[in-house]
Formats: structure tokens, C-alpha cells, sequence
């Protein structure tokens, strides 16, 4: 059976061939293989380290909007309670006819929806879904009615 030289040559059991022809053609295949494995597991790494530091930045950037919409909510919601807390102990109805419907829509506020998201996770039938423009909205309401409290 006659070999073609391709095949001579990659036959590392081939007591034929001499050791130094055997010796640089297992090199050339390792080398090869180990360039492929390097540049794969260099791709992966760079792959790796750009997604943790995108997601930092976008971690950091949703942090300080939750905190500073939370304070924004917090803010209201107390100042419209203690209000109506106010009026209750004073025996006296609240200035403002709808008092307890926005202090129960601005309990009902989840954090996803102060964020540009299509859908809430309110859990009363009556109210509509809460996006950023509503959310924006909502918060102008209640900061108009502790100014008229005021």
C-alpha cells in the first residue's frame, strides 16, 4: 500500500521517518493548537471583562435613579399622610377632595415602573399601567396638591 508523503509525514508511529522530521511536525501541530486555544480564551476574557463593567455602569445608573425616584415618592407620600394624619386628629376634612386617592396611587407605585417599561406590577384593577411620562405625571400631581397644602 503506497502512502502519499501528507500521510508519511503525519504518521508519528512511522518508524520510518526520522525523529527530528517527527519532532517538528508534533511542534508545528501543537503550536498551532495551543494559537488557537490562546486566541479563543483571549476573546473570551476581553468577552468577560467588557461585560462586568458595562453592567457596573448600568448598575450604578439604575441605583441613583431608584434612590432619587424612592426619595421623590417618599417625600410626597409623607407629606400627603401627615396631612391626612392632621386633618383625622383635628377632626377636620382634608383640603383636598382626592387626598386618599393619591396617597393609595402613590403606595401602589412599584420600582420598574418609574423606568421607561411598558408594564407594572400594580396589583389594583382600577389603575392604569405606570410609565415614566404617568410616573412623571403622578409625581407633578402630588407636588401640586403639598403646595396647595402648604
Amino acid at each position: 500500500m503506497d502512502r502519499s508523503q501528507a500521510e508519511i509525514d503525519d504518521d508519528v508511529w512511522d518508524l520510518e521517518q526520522d525523529d527530528i522530521s517527527n519532532e517538528r511536525i508534533i511542534a508545528a501541530k501543537s503550536q498551532a493548537k495551543l494559537a488557537r486555544e490562546f486566541s479563543n480564551s483571549g476573546y473570551k476574557a476581553g468577552i468577560d471583562v467588557s461585560k462586568a463593567e458595562r453592567m457596573q455602569e448600568g448598575f450604578d445608573q439604575g441605583l441613583f435613579q431608584a434612590i432619587t425616584h424612592g426619595q421623590t415618592v417618599g417625600n410626597l407620600l409623607g407629606a400627603l399622610v401627615a396631612h391626612r394624619m392632621i386633618c383625622k386628629k383635628l377632626d377636620i376634612s382634608p383640603q383636598v377632595s382626592n387626598l386618599d386617592s393619591l396617597i393609595m396611587r402613590l403606595r401602589a407605585f412599584k420600582h420598574t415602573a418609574a423606568f421607561d417599561m411598558t408594564t407594572t406590577h400594580i396589583t389594583s384593577t382600577d389603575l392604569a399601567d405606570i410609565t415614566t411620562a404617568n410616573f412623571k405625571a403622578l409625581v407633578k400631581e402630588a407636588e401640586t396638591v403639598v403646595n396647595l397644602l402648604l
